[in-house]
């Protein structure tokens, strides 16, 4: 995937989003990508696997993010995404915990809750 990227002339617009292995071999393979680290539990990466894959981001699931987790990884200069959010009550906790990226089907409900909250 990697190489078609390159080829495709999209490194500058993509950024790269799995589990540590892939993300281990997409690091490998291009040590300038941005990469969004997906993490399934509230036990936190490991600092070795962060200091190998380097990712811009830590994407969690929805239910899994809190005020508290998403201070401390932007204290430690992570950006933090959620996945995949398709309640507006979702949403709304999402948004006051700080996320910086939502994923979601409801784009609609997503758009109408960033009205709501004013952003």
């Amino acid at each position: 995937v990697v190489d078609l990227v390159r080829e495709c002339g999209a490194r500058d617009r993509t950024y790269y989003c799995a589990g540590p292995n892939t993300m281990l071999a997409v690091r490998a393979a291009d040590p300038d990508a941005e990469i969004a680290l997906t993490w399934t539990t509230l036990s936190p990466p490991r600092r070795v696997l962060i200091d190998a894959v380097s990712p811009r981001w830590l994407n969690y699931r929805f239910g899994l993010v809190s005020r508290e987790l998403t201070d401390a990884l932007h204290r430690d200069g992570l950006l933090v995404s959620a996945w995949t959010a398709d309640t507006k009550r979702s949403m709304r906790a999402l948004l006051r915990a700080g996320v910086d990226a939502v994923t979601t089907n409801r784009l609609d409900a997503l758009a109408a809750v960033r009205a709501e909250l004013g952003r």
